[in-house]
């Protein structure tokens, strides 16, 4: 999820957002699509809209309220730029955080896709969709459509939102533009871009949303998850936001970091976190 320290050209970023790798490997998106089938997901293809996007969902018992919220893992902000410097020609993760999240959670859940991401690609899509517009309002607005059509599909009546490091910054903003939020838990996110940016020295992100410059209320319960060895995203970088929203609880876990050791140790910490939230 870096950010650059220079900003390249504009020509450059363009051309590079064009350039397709053409060769005989699998594409990150089909690796992910990979991962899915092998877990036992549905895979449910969106054409339509200004962003095409995927999901991928796994069902209750029963379409019904009684199995609960639907909960929507949402991924970090993948590979964005390419050393630093240049915009990536594919931001789609190469480590799944959050599907692996979901593979190890009970319940109804679904993962979706960010516009751009996947090569999944829109004549509307640009660089700036996963660069310094990554939490911009139309990738905000694109996935709170998305996250509304997994709950139709679902039948479910609410939604219960899980992001990993950038995926956080989107649930949160996700959460403030629905009105049927059971719950917001966020893994190792970098809740105040503004802080995170500076802390890096990487260009400020002045297309996106700030969750900790909300002026927007947090009615429903949330609960932040952050490693103590986090050097990505520092828990000190996150006070703004605590101190925006007091209510929100944080939980720092000594021996964690950025990555390690949320997976392995998800139901553990993941399901009575959510479900004890005030």
């Amino acid at each position: 999820m870096k950010t650059p320290v220079r900003n390249p050209r504009l020509a450059l970023q363009l051309a590079l957002a064009a350039l397709l790798v053409l060769c005989g490997c699998t594409s990150p998106g089909q690796r992910l699509d990979e991962r899915a089938r092998a877990a036992g997901l549905e895979i449910v293809h969106l054409p339509g809209g200004d962003f095409p996007s995927v999901i991928y969902l796994k069902r209750g018992p029963a379409a019904s309220t009684a199995a609960g919220p639907l909960t929507v893992f949402l991924e970090s902000d993948g590979i964005p730029w390419r050393d630093g410097r240049q915009p990536s020609a594919d931001p789609t993760t190469r480590q799944p955080v959050a599907l692996e999240l979901l593979t190890r959670s009970a319940g109804p859940a679904a993962y979706v896709t960010r516009p751009c991401y996947h090569g999944l690609r829109s004549d509307r899509c640009t660089v700036e969709h996963w660069t310094g517009g990554r939490y911009s309002p139309a990738v905000v607005e694109a996935m709170v459509a998305t996250v509304r059509e997994a709950q139709r599909r679902a039948g479910t009546d609410e939604i219960a939102l899980v992001g990993y490091s950038g995926g956080g910054v989107l649930a949160v903003l996700i959460a403030e533009r629905l009105d049927n939020v059971a719950s917001v838990v966020t893994v190792a996110a970098n809740l105040d871009t503004d802080a995170w940016t500076e802390h890096h020295s990487y260009l400020p992100l002045s297309q996106s949303l700030n969750p900790a410059s909300s002026d927007r209320p947090h009615p429903w319960p949330e609960l932040h998850l952050q490693g103590a060895n986090d050097v990505v995203v520092p828990a000190a970088t996150t006070a703004r936001y605590f101190a925006r929203y007091p209510q929100a609880q944080r939980r720092i876990i000594a021996g964690f970091d950025h990555v390690c050791c949320w997976v392995r140790e998800w139901p553990s910490i993941a399901e009575p976190s959510t479900a004890h939230a005030p």
